[in-house]
């Protein structure tokens, strides 16, 4: 009997660690107005006013990362980002982008993933047809200059690439993907069996999600 499991989950709160800081300031912003018009703040002190504030961006900031997983079985794939479910079809997946780039803004080297679909071809400008890549962003991470992991990532990032390879998704970055698979124990990309899907693999890693 095949006891193998039906879907596997890898969170993906590491890559949105601070997805809720900018709403909990939001809030705490708009905390501070009602406070300070109400008169409360200055009944209250600057201390606890502060403490209640900084309370606010944790309320918020905390419990977001939570919100981020992704879980893969037989059928497709079900991202749940800020805890908003989209289901993709595996023939609709045609790969994982890996775009390596500097920030426009800090000038900071990072690594966005991003899940590519292929839409139905559309018109140029020019009237041409061209076949239109887009897919959902799974995160971002920082990098070297050249582009290599800054230490040892997270657990989690190897179990997501190697959820994806076994269900035949193609990696754009085979050598990132390989420094991250090999560093936590998985099996480089090369051997990865050709058309091996989830439900044909052993059992998950005892410490997998």
């Amino acid at each position: 009997m095949n006891t193998a499991p039906r879907h596997q989950t890898v969170r993906l709160g590491f890559l949105w660690r601070a997805a809720g800081a900018p709403i909990g300031c939001v809030l705490a912003l708009a905390m501070g107005v009602v406070l300070a018009d109400s008169g409360d703040a200055g009944r209250m002190g600057a201390v606890p006013a502060l403490l209640l504030s900084s309370a606010a961006v944790l309320g918020v900031a905390l419990p977001v990362p939570y919100g981020f997983w992704l879980r893969a079985d037989d059928h497709g794939l079900t991202l749940v980002r800020a805890f908003v479910p989209r289901r993709y079809r595996w023939r609709d997946i045609q790969g994982l982008t890996m775009d390596a780039g500097q920030d426009a803004d800090s000038g900071a080297h990072r690594l966005v993933l991003l899940l590519r679909l292929t839409s139905a071809p559309r018109r140029t400008a020019r009237g041409a047809r061209d076949a239109h890549l887009n897919g959902p962003v799974l995160g971002i991470l920082g990098t070297t200059r050249d582009g290599l992991p800054r230490g040892t990532e997270p657990r989690r990032l190897a179990e997501l690439f190697d959820l994806l390879r076994r269900h035949g998704v193609p990696l754009d970055d085979r050598r990132y993907a390989d420094l991250v698979l090999t560093a936590h124990g998985y099996p480089a990309l090369a051997h990865t069996a050709p058309g091996a899907s989830l439900s044909a693999r052993p059992a998950a890693r005892p410490d997998a999600a």
